[in-house]
């Protein structure tokens, strides 16, 4: 080999050393860092003239394993939504309560039978019959607040509808720019690494609001699909979402009886069965909030309220109450009924007419709601009966919901249980969704960057470095030999 082949060969070694010693540096240096691939440099023989012509750096290349990837993204989707639906169902068990739990329904329910067995014990006592009247609008007030409760999330649901939307819109515009980007750098003979780096952090983004599929295009352009096969971007030109944010939702509104939105895709709203194509991550879950899970809650507040109602507005319960009278809870200061049987919860009140600061009188929580004038002052009959019909096992309200014979406190109690083992079930799902999400992410995560590695190629490339530059000495020695002969 001659001195220039030698001297070519190590100096190429020389700058291959430099290189490889930078991309270990950046990989440490990015270890931590989001959407970041560990780069390896990539390096052949480089032959001159038939023979061995040192070292060829290829280039730069980004390791990911884009099954572990699309996985990960996947189980990061199932997160969310079940997070999302999660939060929900552990706000509705606060607002319901547990048996027993003070603040909670049964607890309110208890407080007003305790009320009128006192009460009947001593019919006479004003204080009583007062402390009956308090705790019929507790357990009023309860119900509406539960029930304005479950609407204010709906409204946060709806809010955080259009949050997502504005993201995803967002993401995707950002996808489209940087495949722009990196097609331009690549056909420039440049190294995009860093903008696929962030591309791929846009993409996790994305993922965790609907999930996504990732198709390579050629150079080095992607293409984004919905795991059920929506087009989100496929080109230079994303899909463009759009959604109309209610002002205030009221009980009972729906996307199809309401101008309440559900996405709008490129200008159209999808249909309740072309919403499967985004069927997954966040958005799904505040769809599912706003849409199926708050309202069911709704309708089974409103069984309630109406349980309670018609059982003291019955003629059993009251026989002072003339037909189509109102009882001793109102709706509005109406009688109730199963056509007007949504948002009840939310309306439900005390008979006007049992409230002295409303110009009603005490003396009708002992006579009658309807009676024109005071009984005995002793008679425990009425208060017996209103006792009487809230431990009365009978059907519930033609709602569709809590349905089966039961007491008013069994019914709230099933109500209780209901919303306690909806949220248990959705937690379970949870927790092995989250799960399934740390297990894949730790093993994404191993997958990158290794400081262990990384440290054992920074030594290999010392050495490396170490062997040319002994060659280069070697060879300037040789060369001041020859020049002082």
């Amino acid at each position: 080999m001659s001195i220039a082949k030698a001297l070519s060969n190590a100096v190429s070694g020389l700058t291959a050393t430099a290189r490889g010693t930078e991309t270990v540096a950046s990989n440490l240096a990015n270890i931590m860092t989001p959407g970041y691939a560990r780069r390896e440099m990539a390096v052949s023989a480089q032959t001159m003239g038939g023979a061995g012509g040192g070292v060829r750096i290829d280039g730069i290349t980004r390791v990911v394993n884009a099954g572990l990837m699309a996985e990960m993204r996947a189980a990061g989707s199932a997160q969310a939504e079940a997070a999302t639906r999660l939060q929900f169902l552990n706000a509705a068990e606060d607002l319901i309560g547990l048996p027993g739990e003070a603040g909670g329904l049964g607890s309110a329910l208890s407080g007003f039978q305790s009320a009128l067995l006192e009460a009947g014990a001593r019919p006479d006592d004003e204080l009583r019959l007062a402390n009956v009247l308090s705790s019929a609008q507790g357990l009023a007030s309860r119900l509406n607040a539960a029930s304005d409760a479950v609407q204010a999330m709906r409204g946060e649901a709806d809010h955080a509808i259009a949050r997502d939307v504005a993201a995803l819109n967002t993401g995707l515009e950002r996808v489209a720019y940087l495949n722009k980007r990196i097609s331009i750098i690549t056909a420039e003979g440049n190294d995009p690494s860093s903008l696929v780096d962030e591309r791929q952090a846009v993409i996790d983004q994305i993922s965790t609001i609907v999930p996504v599929q990732e198709i390579a295009r050629e150079h080095g352009k992607v293409a984004l699909f919905t795991t059920e096969g929506a087009t989100l971007l496929d080109g230079s030109t994303p899909a463009q979402f759009g959604f109309a944010e209610m002002p205030q939702i009221a009980a009972g509104q729906t996307p199809d009886n309401s101008l309440m939105s559900r996405l709008v895709v490129n200008g159209a709203e999808l249909s309740a069965s072309q919403m499967r194509l985004f069927a997954g991550g966040s958005l799904q879950g505040h769809f599912s909030v706003r849409d199926e899970l708050a309202p069911q809650l709704q309708q089974e507040l409103d069984t309630l309220a109406l349980d309670l109602h018609d059982r003291l507005a019955s003629a059993a319960a009251d026989p002072t109450i003339g037909a189509g009278g109102a009882g001793f809870f109102t709706d509005g200061g109406s009688r109730a009924d199963l056509s007007t049987v949504v948002g009840l919860a939310g309306r439900l009140s005390v008979n006007a007419a049992l409230d002295p600061t409303q110009g009603g009188d005490l003396w009708r929580i002992r006579s009658g709601t309807g009676a024109a004038t005071a009984g005995p002052a002793g008679d425990t009959a009425q208060l017996n009966r209103l006792t009487a019909a809230l431990d009365k096992a009978q059907a519930a309200p033609a709602t569709g919901v809590l349905l089966g014979n039961a007491t008013l406190a069994q019914r709230i109690a099933g109500l209780e249980s209901l919303t306690s083992t909806r949220r248990v079930s959705v937690e379970a799902d949870s927790a092995i969704r989250n799960s399934r999400y740390e297990t894949i992410s730790g093993r994404f995560m191993a997958d990158g960057v290794d400081s262990d590695a990384e440290m054992q190629k920074l030594l290999e490339y010392e050495q490396a470095y170490a062997a040319n530059a002994r060659v280069i000495q070697a060879i300037e020695e040789m060369m001041d030999q020859i020049l002082r002969l």
